[in-house]
């Protein structure tokens, strides 16, 4: 009997659309499937490429011959038939293909990107060597080989994977995941293919499925300016502060382009052997990394993540009518903390010295001419206060979290993204005890408002009585 994985790299939040339609499909797994057995690896992303690969070290620990990735925003039985139907029967016709052909490394299903060009998200090979979206004339409904399979719905023959460059997955600065491994894959001598007779729903953040019948409609909508407008405006803000951000770096750095950024950045991941572990000289290790920690950090904020992150922080302000004191603790470049500076809001900055994305801080300060609004040593009190990416790197989180707790003024807001980390396979994220943070921070007197924005507050009716 072979095993099979099913990978899920997952957010903190999934659509009910999602959620019962993967219920219905491990029922299926289980009554229609029992030449086989099904394990189950759910591993959550801050960054893809760390996810895939915990999917793929639990896969081996689990001696599996397929490993089976898919998004955690698909809905297979898309049109909602709501009982036994052949749509659930996909895994077993991919699994029929390569067991018919050893050849085939990775085969997948068909869908279409959320975006508004609803592209099919298989690609081909251009005689310059990148790689293109396949048109719609190009898909044959049927099973054909490709450049490059969807990761959102990709079946992988193990020992194909187990051959390959290692590790399988590293950090999307060229290539996002999908394209690393289906490229390594090729190179290695194996085919990928896609079988585009099967075609899966993809959720849309408003909890619409992308479907071949809907994405027309879809397309149309874009193009006109539908969809969410303050989604669009706070990120279009974000990236406008972001280009000052990138062009400072690119200056400090001495390169031209994001191409340098990326190769320097590339180092950074390289140099992770050197982490001392929680007991080790944590100051002197982030010293160390030089101008790679600005460049890696350079290219997470351009990222669709960083991008969205910052501009949900930044939109927090407001129109910057009122001027505000605040603290960016354990600042690294500091995009967004630099950009309320910018805006007017006196900011302390705080990091290693030495640090290199600390150093740029300090040399944009000169730089741009806002010396007199930039500390660069905790006082405080503190109106408010940003600590992103930053306690799980510090082995006494909960004393640190108490620090900046005490550091804030009645109705201080600290601003945290740690509750909402889940990337346990970065070996930098040493401490991510979320229940005794959150205590600690309670006890502090700072309340949730919700998984970022927490409030000082004296809420005497919690008082203990005598």
């Amino acid at each position: 009997m072979k095993n099979v994985c099913i990978g899920i790299p997952c957010y903190s939040s999934v659509a009910h659309e999602t959620l019962e339609d993967y219920m219905r499909f491990a029922y299926h797994l289980g009554r229609r499937m029992p030449e086989y057995n099904f394990f189950l690896a759910i591993k959550p992303k801050s960054e893809q490429f760390r996810a895939r690969n915990a999917i793929v070290t639990a896969a081996m620990q689990m001696n599996c011959d397929y490993l089976f990735m898919i998004d955690d925003d698909h809905v297979i039985d898309w049109k909602d038939t709501q009982g036994p139907n052949s749509r659930y029967d996909f895994l077993s016709k991919l699994i029929s293909h390569m067991e018919d052909d050893p050849k085939i490394g990775i085969a997948g299903a068909l869908y279409y990107h959320r975006g508004g060009d609803c592209l099919p998200v298989v690609m081909k090979e251009g005689k310059d060597g990148g790689y293109y979206y396949m048109r719609d004339d190009e898909i044959t409904h049927g099973l054909q080989e490709v450049a490059v399979q969807g990761g959102g719905a990709m079946l992988c023959r193990m020992d194909t994977l187990l051959r390959i460059q290692q590790p399988i997955f590293e950090p999307e600065f060229k290539y996002g995941t999908d394209i690393q491994v289906c490229q390594k894959v090729r190179d290695a001598g194996f085919r990928v293919m896609c079988d585009t007779s099967i075609v899966l729903g993809h959720v849309l953040n408003r909890r619409e499925i992308v479907t071949p019948e809907t994405r027309t409609r879809i397309m149309a909508e874009s193009s006109s300016g539908g969809g969410d407008r303050s989604q669009f405006d706070y990120v279009w803000q974000t990236s406008s502060a972001y280009h000052m951000f990138y062009l400072d770096a690119l200056e400090h750095l001495g390169f031209n382009t994001m191409e340098d950024v990326t190769s320097l950045a590339m180092q950074y991941e390289k140099m992770a052997h050197d982490f001392p572990g929680r007991d080790g000289d944590l100051e002197e290790y982030y010293r160390t990394r030089g101008k790679t920690q600005l460049a890696r950090q350079v290219w997470f904020h351009g990222s669709k993540t960083g991008i969205s992150n910052d501009g949900l922080i930044l939109s927090l302000f407001g129109d910057g009518s009122k001027l505000l004191y605040g603290l960016d603790w354990a600042c690294g470049s500091s995009p967004v903390g630099f950009e309320l500076a910018l805006r007017g809001h006196k900011m302390d900055f705080v990091d290693v010295d030495g640090g290199g994305a600390y150093e740029f801080v300090k040399w944009r300060a000169k730089k741009r001419d806002i010396e007199k609004r930039c500390g660069w040593e905790i006082a405080g009190p503190y109106d408010f206060i940003l600590a992103m990416d930053a306690l799980e790197h510090f082995p006494d989180a909960t004393e640190k979290a108490k620090m900046l707790c005490s550091l804030l003024k009645e109705n201080g807001v600290l601003m945290t993204n740690y509750f909402m980390l889940n990337d346990v396979e970065n070996v930098e994220h040493i401490s991510m005890d979320r229940e005794s943070v959150q205590k600690a921070m309670v006890e502090s007197g700072v309340y949730p408002v919700n998984q970022v924005l927490w409030v000082k507050r004296n809420l005497g009716f919690m008082d203990k009585k005598e």
